[in-house]
């Protein structure tokens, strides 16, 4: 009984660090050739074109659930990557989606 209670927790101490570990995010690319950030409308287009990458990017799927959903578009994966992307392709948060 002994050997189970500690290898139970030698193997809590050693996972521990993987779950303390920063999450791994995937990639997402946007084609921007057809839009111009100038214009409101394809400004719009393209903040749709960013959030849906950086929602596929930190682990988000079209198929998942509203709460696994929520969780994403809540997380700081996804607000750094959307700044990051607009910065990139110059859209300003006024064209956020809403």
């Amino acid at each position: 009984m002994f050997k189970l209670a500690s290898a139970a927790l030698a193997a809590a101490l050693l996972a521990t660090p993987v779950l303390a570990a920063p999450a791994v995010t995937g990639q997402a690319k946007v084609n921007v050739t057809n839009l111009n950030p100038a214009n409101p409308e394809d400004a719009q287009r393209l903040e749709r074109r960013v959030e849906r990458a950086a929602f596929a990017a930190c682990g988000g799927h079209e198929g998942s659930v509203r709460t696994l959903k929520r969780t994403v578009t809540r997380s700081d994966c996804y607000q750094d990557t959307l700044a990051q992307a607009r910065a990139a392709v110059g859209i300003g948060q006024q064209y956020a989606a809403r």
